[in-house]
């Protein structure tokens, strides 16, 4: 890969350091025997955070094979991380399923619409002298013309992909005045002539069913759980993990798959978040399984949720018993599940929206807690707003140890429980939609501080110069995170920038920010493109068109939920919706293009996707698209 600015010496040095060092203290893990393993979404110890005395993959190659030791085709797309114990990988996947291959259904569709508009033309044509039907189209210029200049000026429809824009114009059409007049008065014409004509009106028909299969989509209520080998990608097994609800496929904000499978080296556990779980030892043998209806208040209703294995427990977030007369039916709980069993332990007082990632860490007094929070958008119900640490101490388990909520309306402070709930034993951190950061102190859920998130110091990469300038107190509006995709180290949080191609650095304590923007892909000769529009077909490895969203389709910082960053010593690996993985270095002094390490591929440009983390393992890193399922490392 040819980067085009020329990376600061010391950076190199820290680089070379990192990689060969012997002395560097290696993470705790809350799982016997996971040293160098990932048995669960934030790997040993929950946290998405790793050290390791392992040399550590940082470039590499999907399109040219640098550094990739192997990849495997998957069947069909899913969204769960990658757990890893041994020789053994674990990931889920949705239920592949016979439909046609994308192209094939435009094609089918490009020749039913020549069809259908050749005998609208025909029927027009022979009622020409219809004085209803001179009536009906001269009352649809006008509509019509006002209608498409209304389109040509809307810029997020004009910088839609082709896919896109069939559901952008429709929405538009649904809630905008000029769009229902122009429906209304097309609808009529239609209306009068498909009455004259019974080939036309079946043509129309096919048409229709067409268009609706153009747009995509499939759903299931079960997940697949493949167990893979870690060395060869050879599939050892794969086993139907039950739900109740159907889900759509690669919804870009979660779907049933979206909870990663769970292993403690003796028997490895599945959740689908359309309401099962189930366990199975590292054969494949059934050891017990069980249902639950999972919540439908909020949209989606596949929770963002993740998996957490404790000691003997699996902790899950779902609604209460239907014999729990003390909690709210319609919002979600943390249970804890014994392992060996699939029996229920504990259930917390204390509700968390299931758009939340709660995560393990340790409290100042070295106990186990786990952060939840509750609050955000699509009229979820689980209150109050804020945050809840509960304790894993055996003494307290479950309960919790402090609360937290802010003064604001959820309208505003709510959207903090997007968020990957990353903490230490100091702080944790809340967003306010787009604006501000608020720091809590996670010894006494205590506010200590609220800095502004939108006025920047940004790094920008001149394109004609070939290399950064800083743009300094830069004011944003508008400005939007992605919250999942958030990191803390230190006392920097970093995270995403949504619809921008920017990373963020934010110092929590003086309030500095930092952005810097990265290339948004990279060309078929290596080289590194900025502030190109990017996009991907959104297909799965059979050509199938089963994510039914459009922004499945987006340019990488679309909106969506990526899944959260993993760090490996001192570099940071963002992932974005296109594949795109950019290694940061967290310890960099300024925040310029000394920070950026390298920028990687997870395969074909326009034809990869991704809401997914990486997992590191055995000293190689694992990670995972739509289409495949890939070991990084030699």
């Amino acid at each position: 890969m040819k980067i085009q600015f020329k990376i600061v010496f010391h950076s190199l040095l820290v680089l070379m350091m990192l990689v060969s060092c012997n002395t560097i203290q290696e993470t705790r893990t809350f799982i016997p025997g996971s040293k160098n393993q990932w048995p669960m979404s934030g790997g040993p110890d929950g946290s998405w955070k790793v050290k390791t005395d392992l040399q550590v993959p940082t470039e590499w190659s999907v399109r040219t094979g640098k550094n990739i030791k192997w990849k495997k085709t998957l069947p069909e797309g899913g969204q769960s991380g990658i757990a890893i114990w041994k020789d053994k990988l674990f990931i889920t996947i949705n239920p592949p399923n016979d439909n046609p291959k994308h192209a094939e259904i435009l094609n089918r569709f490009k020749i039913t619409k020549a069809k259908y508009d050749t005998l609208f033309d025909i029927e027009v044509k022979r009622l020409q002298n219809d004085n209803k039907l001179r009536k009906l189209k001269k009352a649809l210029e006008a509509p019509e013309q006002e209608w498409n200049n209304f389109l040509a000026k809307h810029k997020h429809y004009q910088s839609a992909t082709s896919l896109e824009r069939v559901g952008i114009e429709e929405n538009l059409m649904r809630r905008n005045d000029i769009g229902k007049a122009y429906e209304k008065v097309l609808k009529d014409y239609k209306a009068y002539v498909h009455g004259k004509s019974d080939a036309l009106n079946n043509a129309y028909d096919e048409l229709n069913r067409l268009k609706k299969a153009r747009k995509g989509g499939a759903k299931s209520k079960n997940i697949v759980l493949l167990c893979i080998n870690s060395e060869t990608g050879e599939t050892l097994w794969e086993r139907t993990v039950k739900g109740t609800i159907e889900s759509q496929y690669n919804y870009g904000f979660s779907d049933a798959t979206t909870p990663c499978p769970i292993t403690d080296g003796k028997n490895v556990w599945a959740i689908n978040a359309s309401g099962g779980m189930a366990c199975y030892t590292l054969e494949g043998q059934l050891i017990w399984e069980r249902t639950w209806v999972p919540s439908t208040g909020g949209k989606p209703f596949n929770k963002q949720f993740d998996s957490i294995l404790f000691e003997d427990l699996i902790l899950n977030a779902e609604p209460p018993e239907d014999n729990d007369a003390t909690r709210n039916k319609s919002w979600n709980y943390l249970h804890a599940f014994n392992k060996d069993t699939g029996e229920r332990v504990w259930v917390t007082e204390e509700a968390l929206t299931h758009y939340n990632t709660p995560v393990l860490g340790e409290t100042s007094d070295g106990n186990v807690a786990v952060l939840i929070g509750r609050g955000g958008p699509h009229e979820v119900p689980e209150r109050p707003v804020g945050l809840s640490l509960i304790s894993l101490d055996k003494s307290s388990q479950g309960q919790a140890l402090w609360h937290w909520e802010p003064e604001e309306e959820n309208a505003v402070s709510g959207w903090g429980a997007l968020s990957t709930q990353h903490w230490d034993t100091d702080k944790a951190s809340w967003f306010f939609k787009g604006d501000s950061h608020l720091t809590i102190d996670t010894k006494t859920g205590k506010l200590i501080a609220k800095k502004r998130l939108n006025v920047v110091d940004q790094y920008h990469f001149d394109i004609k110069k070939g290399n950064y300038i800083i743009k300094k107190d830069v004011a944003l509006e508008h400005h939007q995170n992605q919250r999942h995709c958030n990191m803390s180290s230190d006392d920097y949080l970093f995270y995403m920038v949504r619809y921008q191609p920017y990373i963020a650095r934010h110092n929590v304590k003086s309030g500095k920010n930092e952005h810097l923007e990265v290339p948004t892909e990279v060309d078929e000769n290596g080289d590194l493109l900025w502030g190109s529009k990017e996009k991907n077909d959104g297909l799965n490895s059979k050509g199938q068109l089963n994510a039914f969203d459009a922004r499945t389709r987006g340019d990488g910082f679309q909106k969506c939920f990526l899944g959260s960053p993993t760090m490996i010593n001192n570099f940071i690996y963002f992932t974005n919706a296109l594949g795109v993985v950019y290694v940061i270095d967290a310890n960099a002094e300024t925040f310029d293009q000394s920070a950026l390490v390298a920028v990687n591929d997870l395969g074909p440009r326009g034809k990869t996707w991704s809401v997914n983390s990486l997992s590191f393992a055995n000293g190689k890193i694992y990670h995972r698209t739509m289409k495949e399922l890939i070991c990084i490392g030699k």
